[in-house]
């Protein structure tokens, strides 16, 4: 309303001038001044209240440097068009807090809803807000205007940017066989719990394998085929805990980016794998299963949300407390240093500066 009350000092000013000379002129001016303040004040005040707008992200997934588009739906109760309506827009870093805003022009049809198209774009991975926090509705003559508050929000995940990292596994990784609750649906195995197929019965089959109800109700010898258990022989260990603030959030981006690729080069090799990380909420450990992609892309989904904390106790020696009936070949623990160990070995120490031939360069072997 800064712009009325800007009309309403010169308003006065006017009456003032005309009456110390004595001017008509001036005193029409004045007049028509004040005609002018009281139409388009009651005009604004009715287009704030009957034009109202919502703030929507269509995919609220993207990249880095990526363009986003961003939808502002305007929803017009007047009898007549808006021509000219501008949103105050702010975005604001979830990861530190910041905020930028901007402003989109818009306008608005008679008695209806139409949309705008904007664009955003990211340069950096994090979780980010979208808060439409001003509308601004404009007179017939553009000069004045109202301001309504709007509380439209919508969020948009920009996730971290993957590298290849070469992995090669050895045969104890390849070979490995333990407990799982997860099996193979390609292959069979000789799990006894859960039952991969029923077919019929070939030459060299085991006569503990006949199901015997099922021949007997087909008349043809019929075999059961086991399950494959797919164990993980990989666990890789997120031993990240700055302290109680976050000094740059290029180091947070850094790390998650080499832990979302070092997992992603891990599920490539073919070797599923449990990612472990301390939840300061729970104060204890959790994990993540990863052996595609739709488990990557939900790690790399919680792995932006985590709220990292200096672990009670040593995560290893907790993990293998908490799920001491499932071994594993190799523990992987990657560092707030960006060092990788392997078990106690410190094997390579990634890049922050570099990253990406950083990862590309030193060859995993697990």
């Amino acid at each position: 309303m800064s712009s009325f009350i800007n009309l309403f000092f010169v308003t006065i000013a006017a009456f003032y001038f005309a009456l110390m000379y004595e001017n008509a002129a001036i005193m029409l001016l004045a007049y028509l001044l004040a005609a002018f303040f009281v139409v388009s004040l009651f005009g604004v005040s009715f287009r704030v209240v009957m034009v109202k707008a919502r703030l929507e992200i269509p995919v609220g997934i993207s990249e880095p440097g990526k363009e986003s588009i961003v939808r502002l739906v305007v929803t017009n109760g007047c009898p007549f068009p808006v021509r000219r309506i501008k949103a105050l827009l702010s975005v604001e870093d979830r990861l530190n807090g910041k905020r930028t805003d901007s402003w989109m022009k818009l306008s608005a049809v008679p008695r209806g809803e139409n949309a705008l198209v904007g664009r955003l774009s990211f340069s950096d991975a994090g979780n980010y807000t979208v808060i439409l926090k001003k509308l601004r509705v404009y007179d017939r003559t553009g000069l004045l205007h109202g301001d309504s508050k709007e509380s439209s929000v919508a969020d948009i995940q920009i996730l971290p940017v993957l590298h290849e990292v070469p992995v090669q596994l050895t045969a104890a990784t390849k070979n490995f066989c333990g407990e799982s609750d997860v099996y193979d649906g390609h292959r069979s195995g000789d799990d006894s719990s859960e039952l991969f197929q029923i077919r019929e019965y070939r030459e060299g089959d085991q006569l503990r394998d006949i199901h015997w109800k099922l021949t007997a109700k087909q008349e043809e010898l019929m075999v059961k085929e086991h399950s494959f258990p797919k164990p993980c022989p990989v666990v890789l260990f997120l031993d990240f805990h700055p302290g109680k603030r976050l000094e740059k959030k290029e180091r947070l981006i850094s790390y998650m980016e080499t832990a979302a690729s070092l997992s992603f080069s891990i599920m490539d090799a073919g070797c599923p794998h449990y990612i472990v990380w301390y939840d300061g909420e729970e104060a204890d450990l959790k994990r993540l299963r990863v052996e595609d992609e739709e488990s990557l892309f939900y790690f790399i989904g919680m792995l932006m949300q985590i709220r990292w904390r200096q672990p009670k106790e040593e995560p290893v020696q907790r993990y293998r407390e908490k799920y001491q009936m499932e071994p594993y070949v190799w523990a992987l623990s990657l560092d707030e240093e960006l060092q990788l160990r392997k078990g106690e070995e410190v094997v390579v120490r990634f890049s922050e500066k570099n990253l990406e031939q950083s990862l590309s360069q030193r060859e995993l072997l697990l």
